[in-house]
């Protein structure tokens, strides 16, 4: 193999290493819908967080007027997520912090956030939501109860 041909080869692996993931692995498609009392839920944000030991940064989608959405991550906004266990939270998509303030940047889970949904789904410190992406495909059904059962 002539030397300008070893240069270009090796320039094209360093050029698709460079490209992929950005240090957050692979990412899958994550999917589904969003159900109040069995109903679809339109306009409310879906919120992915990572529990600790997941790669990547979570990520975030809005529901149409079917109550479907895609995740994209938080950081590039590319679809999917990285494989691995999440925290849910389902809002009204503009969250408050404790002061009544809008928090900038990305979800933080230590945040006290306040919204028109419990704490149970809303709040990524008490919420009951949670979801281990595998990359299987199957989209995710999350059901949410106006009255949730003790």
């Amino acid at each position: 193999m002539c030397r300008l041909c070893r240069i270009s080869v090796v320039f094209v692996i360093v050029a698709g290493m460079a490209g992929c993931g950005g240090g957050s692995g692979a990412r899958v498609p994550v999917n589904g819908e969003v159900r109040l009392d069995g109903k679809p839920l339109p306009n409310v944000r879906v919120t992915f967080i990572p529990e600790k030991g997941t790669e990547g940064v979570g990520g975030f989608g809005e529901t149409g007027s079917d109550g479907r959405f895609v995740i994209a991550d938080t950081k590039q906004g590319k679809p999917g997520l990285a494989p691995g266990k999440y925290k849910v939270t389902v809002n009204k998509g503009v969250l408050k912090n404790a002061t009544g303030e809008e928090p900038v940047g990305a979800v933080i889970p230590e945040l006290d956030l306040r919204d028109e949904f419990p704490p149970y789904y809303s709040s990524p410190a008490d919420t009951i939501l949670s979801y281990t992406v595998l990359g299987d495909g199957k989209p995710i059904i999350i059901e949410l109860e106006s009255k949730k059962k003790k």
